[in-house]
């Protein structure tokens, strides 16, 4: 059964998902309330309690940061103005505590803060900065080492699954879990099939960890010397699509922390590139779909369901040789014509109207 098929509800399931996995993660949630999830805090305090009351302000700060991180475009940075303690509190809804872990006059734990969407609005267009919303894509990631004696199994303890493991990813578009390797894994997949893409097993795989993107991340040569080889695939849980991340080489293992964050860093553009929601314009637009094959009608459906910017489509008619949609919008026209573009999509005005087409 293809991947798309199989996995074609995942998209929609919560990030908080990748907290049970875990693994941390940053999300900005649509609504009345922007939840920043996922943050980590570390205090030692005077007592057990006021450890606490200063990981909840540790928390909020980072939270905050955090929030500039999805909802301003880089461009936009420089010019949000600092918020002092007063106002921070009144953008914050609650505190909520993910994990705890109290040690004496030592505060660990995983802290999600809530922010009021309005509040955080109104002080962001105080200094005239637009929303715009980067909403996250969590990722799983398989880390797989092929020596010379073949392909290790997914519990193997080396240098390339300690790079992803050290990554973090909190800000990223694309937070990222590191697949446990442990007997449950195994018996859902082995790194063989995971090193080939064996459909059936990476599905099986994710029915744990139920994530809308899985990385494959591949090192090839041997582990005591000598040049590296570090690629891998991405298979899209939306569209079933693989996707080759290309690969580069690296002296040694020295390096792989490096080439883990770079292939991080790859995922987390090409999703930001889709992923803006400018929520402050919204507007609709009639399109034609030209219809060569049925494939063609799926793969532009498909595309259209992973972008966080189309609000809704309707679909008006459907002949053999073309559809016609009605799409609702976040943005400008201009702005989804570069969101469409990232995701393989191509929206042209012609005599008659707009037009999309796979590109």
């Amino acid at each position: 059964m293809p991947i798309g098929r199989r996995f074609s509800t995942i998209f929609f399931v919560l990030l908080a998902a990748a907290t049970l996995a875990g693994g941390a993660f940053a999300q900005v949630t649509s609504g009345n309330a922007f939840t920043i999830g996922g943050v980590d805090v570390d205090v030692t305090g005077a007592d057990a309690l006021k450890a606490r009351d200063q990981a909840v302000r540790e928390a909020k700060r980072r939270a905050v940061g955090l929030l500039i991180e999805r909802m301003v475009a880089p461009e936009d940075r420089s010019k949000v103005p600092p918020v002092d303690d007063a106002r921070l509190e009144g953008m914050i809804r609650g505190v909520e505590f993910a994990k705890e872990r109290p040690a004496g006059n030592r505060f660990t734990g995983t802290l999600n803060v809530v922010f009021g969407a309005d509040q955080v609005k109104s002080w962001l267009s105080e200094a005239g900065i637009a929303v715009a919303e980067t909403v996250a894509r969590a990722a799983l990631v398989v880390p797989l080492w092929k020596g010379k004696n073949g392909v290790e199994p997914l519990d193997d303890r080396n240098a390339w699954r300690e790079a992803w493991s050290k990554l973090d990813t909190s800000a990223s578009a694309v937070p990222v879990t590191v697949v446990r390797g442990d007997q449950i894994d195994q018996n859902a997949m082995s790194g063989e099939e995971a090193y080939v893409g064996d459909v059936t097993a990476l599905t099986r795989l994710n029915e744990r960890y139920r994530m809308p993107t899985i990385v494959v991340a591949i090192v090839e040569g041997d582990k005591d010397a000598g040049t590296l080889s570090v690629g891998g695939y991405r298979y899209d849980a939306q569209t079933g699509a693989r996707s080759d991340l290309g690969k580069v080489s690296v002296a040694g293992a020295g390096q792989l922390g490096d080439a883990a964050g770079k292939i991080q860093a790859k995922l987390d553009g090409d999703w930001r590139g889709m992923a803006v929601v400018r929520r402050d314009s919204q507007d609709a637009m009639e399109v034609v779909v030209p219809i060569k094959a049925l494939s063609d009608w799926v793969q532009v459906r498909q595309r259209l369901a992973a972008i966080p910017a189309i609000k809704s489509v309707v679909v008006r008619t459907l002949e053999t040789d073309r559809a016609q949609v009605h799409v609702d919008y976040y943005g400008t026209a201009d702005q989804l014509t570069q969101t469409l573009a990232q995701a393989g999509l191509q929206l042209s005005k012609a005599a008659d109207g707009w037009q999309l087409q796979v590109r």
